[in-house]
């Protein structure tokens, strides 16, 4: 087995413990050091993994002999941190989202390649394996040409979830309910849809005292000339209602649903939809580490082979784009092109 790769945390709290968690359970990366503004969390990151600490991410890739780094910080720095780290000849894996805004990501995306390093996004919905059966059934067209889709995610979360960390609820940290909870699902959507033309929503703070919107409803125009859906909240009361993503193909459908972990609808060819709805039901049930351990492996991968990881930045740039041209349309009450985001 090949040396482990030479890992940095930048960022210790809840987001940097998923990954924690996850590199416990694998051996690709040693965690050679953590860095948070905070000194006693990245401490108290470090001493389970013999680790060095450091008050700063700029600190730590000035002294750390390092070949990757996590970045787990609020998102409105994420675009600051990635272009620290690839300055350092450091790979670096994003929490999800890749920036808030395209152009950042444009740059970083950029800036690796000019440096040919790699970065990938914890977009790891993709890899989970009802949504890999889906993605796999639209590659081999086994819907025929997608029609239609969409995406709801109608979650819970109090009051006290923003309160207990400032940054969430901003749009300059946090970005909002599409952002921070619904971009798993959109990304999800976009790989099975393709590139999208136009948009339109409205969004609305409608339950808490934060900055940015809490609740979305949109529509998406694709180049094919699809169309599809987009409903957005944390405002249900107590607990999750359902994050579901539906595909119609003029040939089948599928609906993930009410969680990604199951398949509510599978019409697609002769399969037999209750046995496909069992056989994921069978799976061994998935540890909560377990998805931010399959981005690790699929960085890793990238890192020692020298290619394009699954996660790509450059795959989750979309998702990015389309999330700012729903704000925008949002903000302006009209439709707006995807080019409105994107050209230079």
């Amino acid at each position: 087995m090949p040396e482990p790769l030479k890992l940095g945390l930048i960022g210790c709290g809840k987001i940097g413990q998923k990954h924690l968690q996850a590199l416990v359970h694998q051996k690709e990366f040693v965690l050679m050091a953590t860095a948070d503004t905070d000194i006693a969390r990245a401490e108290a990151a470090a001493v389970a993994f013999d680790a060095e600490a450091y008050a700063s991410a700029e600190d730590m890739l000035s002294h750390a002999e390092l070949q990757a780094v996590i970045i787990a910080t609020p998102s409105g720095i994420h675009k600051e941190m990635a272009l620290l780290a690839l300055e350092h000849e450091c790979n670096v894996l994003i929490e999800k989202p890749l920036t808030l805004n395209y152009h950042d990501a444009r740059q970083v995306l950029n800036r690796a390649q000019a440096k040919d390093l790699r970065v990938s996004v914890t977009q790891f919905n993709r890899l989970l394996p009802s949504v890999s059966r889906m993605l796999e059934a639209v590659t081999q067209d086994r819907l025929g040409r997608i029609i239609n889709g969409g995406i709801s995610v109608r979650w819970a979360r109090p009051q006290s979830y923003y309160d207990e960390a400032p940054w969430r609820g901003t749009r300059i940290m946090d970005g909002g309910v599409l952002f921070n909870q619904a971009i798993h699902a959109l990304d999800v959507l976009l790989q099975a849809m393709g590139p999208v033309e136009e948009v339109f929503a409205h969004a609305e703070t409608l339950t808490h005292q934060i900055e940015a919107e809490d609740t979305v409803a949109g529509t998406m125009r694709f180049v094919s000339g699809a169309l599809a859906s987009i409903a957005a909240t944390t405002s249900v009361p107590n607990t999750n209602l359902e994050e579901r993503i539906t595909l119609i193909g003029e040939e089948g459908v599928v609906v993930i649903g009410p969680s990604t972990s199951e398949i509510e609808v599978w019409r697609v060819g002769d399969d037999d939809e209750q046995a496909v709805q069992r056989e994921l039901a069978d799976l061994p049930a998935r540890p909560s580490w377990k998805s931010h351990g399959d981005a690790l492996l699929d960085f890793a991968h990238a890192i020692r082979q020298h290619t394009d990881p699954e996660l790509s930045g450059q795959s989750a740039i979309m998702s990015v784009a389309v999330v700012q041209a729903l704000m925008l349309s949002a903000s302006l009450h009209r439709p707006v092109r995807l080019e409105e985001v994107t050209s230079s």
